[in-house]
């Protein structure tokens, strides 16, 4: 029997260690957290459910142990220079962001981030719930990195406790710079700018060492850093003279993307392109040809139907994007093109690297 004694007593004294050891972590979640504090973060893949009192609520599994601090930046980056979503319209709707940094690299996470929104105060600026996101400081700390796939809205409903949340998930890694932001607009996710001239069928971009990006009906995309303001239009003008191309190439498609901004002649921008172009039109334009040999060329806004195009110089194939990308552009008005190289003998097709 004292040997029974001794072992039960050794059997309560590891129990009562192993209840104190996890105690911080239960009191860490029961608990609202402040800016400034250690939070632990639960291992073996259990759930650490962590919220702030302003609202702010951190949800993740981690493979191991481990522990993060959030702080908050008063000064953040401004609202309206978003990329990875187009439309105009974005707008910081808190006073602060969210910095979050765990004591390690962590790549290894199932999370999301949730950040609080007021329905009163989103009414005031005039944005739809529907028109929230999370967005991601840039690594160049540049812009706001919004990923629609990634966002989730969550509306209070009537007789349910629940809390107004904007949500990015599907996350793998948390450490960064986080902002609530909105959008003035009608539409929601993502809007596509039309072809042509008219207020609707402008994009507005804002003046700063920032970026912003817009995005056409047929996938024609830009990223835009300008240091005035300006505003651009882009239309479709069909008629390609194959006089006007360099030597030993085709035109793609029947038409040219002809770009025209309030700001044409002066270099104040850093602009990137990316086309799309028809797999389709290609295999049927030139079977058997890849991908690899589609180049971007321009030539002047104004330009005659006799001026040549030029090849555009920092150019990728995104394959799986169907788009070339075009980088470096730092006078943006002018015709741009789509051509298939006929023979191999001049100039580099892009790269396929992305």
């Amino acid at each position: 029997m004292p040997a029974l004694g001794a072992h039960w007593s050794r059997s309560v004294l590891f129990a009562a260690l192993l209840l104190l050891d996890a105690a911080p972590f239960v009191a860490a979640e029961d608990a609202l957290a402040k800016f400034g504090d250690k939070i632990p973060i639960l291992g073996r893949m259990q759930r650490t459910d962590q919220d702030f009192v302003d609202g702010l609520a951190l949800d993740l599994f981690s493979p191991v142990n481990r522990t993060l601090i959030v702080t908050n930046n008063t000064s953040p980056l401004p609202g309206n220079f978003v990329t990875g979503s187009s439309g105009e319209g974005f707008v910081n709707l808190s006073k602060y962001s969210w910095i979050i940094k765990f004591n390690e690299t962590a790549d290894d996470l199932i999370a999301k981030i949730e950040l609080p929104y007021d329905p009163d105060a989103l009414k005031k600026q005039g944005v739809d719930i529907s028109n929230t996101y999370v967005g991601k400081l840039a690594a160049d700390g540049k812009s706001w990195v919004v990923s629609e796939s990634q966002r989730n809205v969550h509306i209070l409903m009537k007789n349910i406790s629940s809390e107004n949340k904007t949500r990015i998930i599907k996350m793998t890694s948390m450490d960064g710079e986080y902002m609530l932001l909105g959008r003035k607009s009608v539409d929601t996710t993502n809007i596509f700018v039309q072809y042509g001239q008219g207020a609707t069928r402008t994009v507005n971009v804002t003046e700063g060492d920032k970026f912003q990006e817009a995005e056409f009906v047929d996938g024609l995309r830009f990223k835009i850093r300008s240091t005035k303001p300006l505003a651009m239009n882009v239309e479709l003008v069909d008629g390609i003279d194959k006089a006007s191309l360099p030597e030993y190439t085709v035109a793609l498609n029947s038409f040219a993307w002809v770009v025209n901004s309030t700001n044409p002649a002066e270099s104040s921008v850093d602009v990137s392109v990316r086309f799309p172009y028809n797999e389709k039109m290609l295999a049927a334009k030139a079977p058997g040809r890849s991908t690899g040999e589609i180049i971007v060329a321009k030539r002047g806004l104004n330009g005659e139907t006799s001026e040549k195009f030029e090849e555009q110089k920092d150019q990728k194939l995104v394959r799986a994007e169907d788009r070339i990308l075009v980088s470096d552009i730092t006078q943006l008005d002018g015709q741009y093109v789509l051509l298939k190289a006929a023979r191999r003998a001049q100039g580099k097709a892009p790269s396929d690297s992305l």
